[in-house]
């Protein structure tokens, strides 16, 4: 995972069934000392627990708010995370920086079954007049 550090960890190794409870979440964990490869991607469904949860922590990497440290509190308090993995063929996009976006963008835009073909040839055309 070569931009891991942009992303909150679960320490609970690779799951044997579709979905499993986290046992911790760490923010922008150093890839060297991270406990698993598992990465928690901005797709949610939140209880009350998790607001009453944001709603008492100070800010934190960064100065914000963040996310995991709430869920991490949730945890801690005896709630459960449900993690669901990614699926065989699905594949993580890192959008955090604006160079990450584009490309992220790019690859969806130019592999798109409707408008792939008009947009590769107009990019090639761009190249060629660079």
């Amino acid at each position: 995972m070569s931009s891991f550090r942009g992303t909150g960890s679960s320490p609970s190794g690779l799951p044997a069934a579709p979905r499993f409870d986290a046992e911790d979440v760490i923010e922008k964990p150093d890839p060297a000392s991270a406990p698993s490869r598992m990465a928690i991607m901005g797709r949610y469904v939140l209880g009350p627990a998790v607001f009453r949860a944001l709603a008492q922590i100070p800010p934190g990497t960064g100065g914000e708010i963040q996310l995991s440290d709430a869920l991490r509190q949730v945890i801690r308090e005896g709630g459960r995370i449900v993690a669901v993995p990614l699926s065989d063929g699905e594949r993580r996009f890192d959008v955090g920086t604006l160079e990450s976006y584009c490309a992220a963008f790019l690859e969806y835009a130019l592999s798109d079954d409707r408008f792939g073909a008009e947009l590769r040839a107009r990019a090639a055309a761009l190249l060629d007049d660079a």
